[in-house]
């Protein structure tokens, strides 16, 4: 089967190629990223430009209530319709990060000092974020979502989380790797499928139940 190889760059600047057959294309990719430090932690999401305004339109609707310019950049602040949420994001030239507050939108300080904390660099291949030195903070947990139209949804953790994913006995064979079938938690009757590769593993879960065929084809690697 013939494959088609992405090349993508993690959220800690780590390179993560998936190849993985080309009869579908692949719809969109995204990314998480998650910080911590003490007792404090906070979480971001990154997307393609118009990641905001999806959100804003289709997963919560919400209008716009600042909008400023830090370093040269856009930060757009939305609050939900129903005020239990609220958005900031962070527009770069080819992706945007966006973050979740609980309740209204917080003032612009608060946002302002949030961004400035990290340090962001945008690529085409990704967007890179990091905490500042002086934040004390690391990154926790990582990973990105990659959807393929007709397919399904891969989710690639970071290494570290990886590890924590692999089940104690041996799957089933792929052409790269080994395959387990899970239960999905609180949806009784749905399975993803946990499929590990020699430098990577990605959760699978299939719009397609006859995508077997096609899961086993895929391989995920990290490269330093």
């Amino acid at each position: 089967m013939a494959s088609q190889r992405l090349e993508l760059v993690a959220p800690s600047g780590r390179r993560v190629s998936v190849a993985l057959p080309s009869d579908r294309p692949v719809s969109s990719v995204a990314a998480g990223v998650r910080f911590a430090g003490g007792s404090y932690g906070t979480g971001f999401q990154i997307g393609p430009r118009g990641y905001h305004e999806f959100a804003c339109t289709y997963v919560a609707p919400a209008a716009s209530r600042d909008r400023f310019l830090m370093h040269g950049r856009e930060v757009v602040v939305a609050e939900a319709n129903d005020q239990r949420s609220s958005v900031a994001t962070l527009i770069g030239s080819y992706h945007e990060l966006m973050t979740v507050y609980a309740g209204p939108a917080p003032g612009r300080d608060r946002v302002a000092a949030l961004f400035a904390s990290l340090e962001i660099t945008d690529r085409v291949g990704g967007m890179v974020v990091r905490p500042r030195a002086a934040t004390l903070m690391d990154t926790m947990t990582e990973q990105i979502a990659v959807v393929v139209r007709g397919r399904g949804t891969m989710s690639i953790p970071g290494p570290r989380q990886a590890l924590a994913l692999v089940p104690k006995h041996a799957g089933a064979r792929t052409r790269y790797g080994e395959v387990w079938k899970a239960a999905v938690p609180g949806a009784e009757g749905r399975y993803s499928f946990i499929l590990g590769c020699p430098a990577g593993l990605a959760e699978v879960h299939l719009t397609d139940p006859g995508g077997l065929d096609w899961l086993a084809e895929i391989d995920v690697a990290w490269h330093d």
